[in-house]
């Protein structure tokens, strides 16, 4: 048994499924519900989480990134040359551009969490402007959720091209 393929798949996996469950959870049931609880709570809830969010699901993407390049390098007949250039190297290569995708999309959805944070402590941000940024962080998070399964469903089938 290969051990340093082994640890580096394992912080690999748990570190994806962190990433990918959290995309979830925030667009599917945590963003939604915070919208509908009114600014005064939406304002203090998201004083309390969304910093924290942010730097667990950055820190969970980046290990997982890297972690992932790792991987190419320590699994057996695989290597960065392959990428682009076969089946396997195909499947990885979207992956890996969608996670990237991903990521920069979920800093997206977090400029406008800071926005929208900000906006309701102050309150002097127009109510047009704070709709404009829930509805952006809305659309974000949502893209980001459904580009992220699809990141781990493309890696996922790798193995088997």
């Amino acid at each position: 048994m290969d051990i340093p393929l082994v640890i580096t798949r394992i912080i690999h996996v748990l570190s994806g499924a962190f990433w990918v469950g959290a995309a979830i959870y925030l667009a599917l049931i945590l963003e939604p519900r915070v919208r509908s609880i009114g600014p005064q709570l939406e304002g203090q809830l998201l004083n309390h989480t969304s910093k924290l969010n942010s730097a667990w699901i950055t820190g969970a993407a980046v290990v997982t990134m890297l972690s992932g390049f790792a991987l190419i390098s320590l699994t057996p007949g695989r290597n960065m040359s392959q990428l682009g250039s076969s089946a396997w190297g195909n499947m990885i290569l979207a992956g890996l551009i969608l996670s990237l995708a991903a990521f920069f999309i979920s800093g997206g959805a977090g400029a406008f969490s800071a926005k929208l944070r900000r906006g309701l402590d102050a309150g002097n941000v127009s109510s047009d402007d704070l709709d404009r940024y829930r509805r952006n962080l809305s659309l974000l998070s949502y893209l980001n959720a459904v580009i992220v399964t699809v990141a781990v469903a493309t890696m996922a089938a790798a193995r088997f091209a």
